[in-house]
């Protein structure tokens, strides 16, 4: 493993919904993160918007060096649509749209060996190509489906020895999942439903996986009180977006009967703060076919992944106020 007095090279590869966009915020502010490109996979989010988005995040944190690129690849079983409108929210958000953005859309790179500009390469492709490029282990943070990851090690099964360690929000193990579709059993959690093959594909891989399933990450949901906390903070350019993004969270208990939990963004606070959860290793395999397509099922013959079994919610929060209103 990398010495963390370093900073840890990371590869975000999220799917433009509220808490991906939350945790995109954080990365920027992350001094132990060295973010060397960003990927959006089109699955809980209008492609587009949430690229513009991620772009315009990037330009309010001082990273509009950052590469980009949107994905193509589609999963077996989409997302409602009514969640894929989120990121064109985000993306008319005045904290964000104060100048016209610097940057095009996908920012430019120089030709490398591994391929042509960022700019004519879709995500899978460019995670492939920055990874092929990488002159160190680098992590993955995936915080959607692991489809564009999936298709690397398919393709290019090298970029393998590239990665140290693949941080996963994911599956749900010893709880519900959150999968309310005809013909499915509801033991799913969305991000392995979406593209059940491409979550197996990565799982029976040799990669080191830290998992964040929802036994976990439906222990942070967002409260009044942590949104309502970010307006003591009001004229801060971080501190307005996180708390829009929060609050455009609301009326998702009403309208699904699912409360809006920080998923992502809990994930995400691992690169800075690991102590906020603790840990176990977990057996599991993934389903990918029947009424439980998506489960992430304990096996004692599966595969070991480290998964977060605990968390401090109150320490959690803490965190993201810290970080984002300092």
């Amino acid at each position: 493993m990398t010495s963390r007095t370093a900073r840890r090279p990371v590869l975000f590869d999220h799917d433009g919904a509220l808490d991906d966009l939350l945790s995109l915020l954080l990365l920027t502010q992350y001094d132990t993160v060295d973010l060397r490109g960003v990927t959006v996979t089109p699955a809980d989010c209008l492609p587009a918007p949430a690229l513009s988005a991620t772009r315009k995040i990037l330009e309010l944190t001082g990273l509009p060096h950052v590469p980009t690129a949107v994905g193509e690849l589609a999963g077996r079983n989409p997302f409602p649509l009514v969640w894929r409108v989120d990121a064109l929210r985000v993306d008319a958000l005045p904290v964000l749209n104060r100048r016209e953005p610097a940057t095009p859309p996908v920012a430019p790179s120089t030709t490398t060996a591994a391929g042509p500009p960022a700019g004519a390469l879709p995500a899978h492709e460019r995670l492939a190509a920055w990874l092929l490029e990488a002159g160190e282990p680098v992590t993955v943070l995936a915080t959607g489906p692991l489809t564009n990851l999936a298709w690397c090690l398919d393709h290019h099964p090298e970029v393998e020895a590239r990665i140290e360690e693949v941080v996963f929000m994911g599956g749900a193990l010893d709880v519900p999942g959150n999968v309310d579709q005809p013909g499915h059993d509801g033991s799913a959690e969305w991000n392995v439903y979406w593209d059940p093959e491409a979550a197996k594909r990565v799982f029976d891989s040799s990669l080191p996986i830290t998992l964040f399933p929802l036994d976990v990450t439906d222990r942070v949901p967002v409260t009044t009180a942590f949104a309502h906390a970010f307006g003591r903070h009001y004229g801060k350019p971080l501190s307005d977006l996180a708390g829009s993004l929060l609050a455009l969270t609301f009326g998702t208990l009403e309208t699904t009967g699912l409360p809006y939990c920080c998923w992502d963004s809990l994930t995400t606070s691992y690169l800075a703060e690991p102590g906020i959860c603790d840990f176990d290793v977990v057996h599991c395999d993934v389903v990918t076919e029947g009424a439980g397509q998506g489960r992430t099922v304990r096996d004692a013959a599966g595969r070991p992944v480290r998964s977060a079994v605990a968390v401090d919610p109150d320490r959690f929060y803490r965190h993201c106020l810290d970080v984002l209103t300092r």
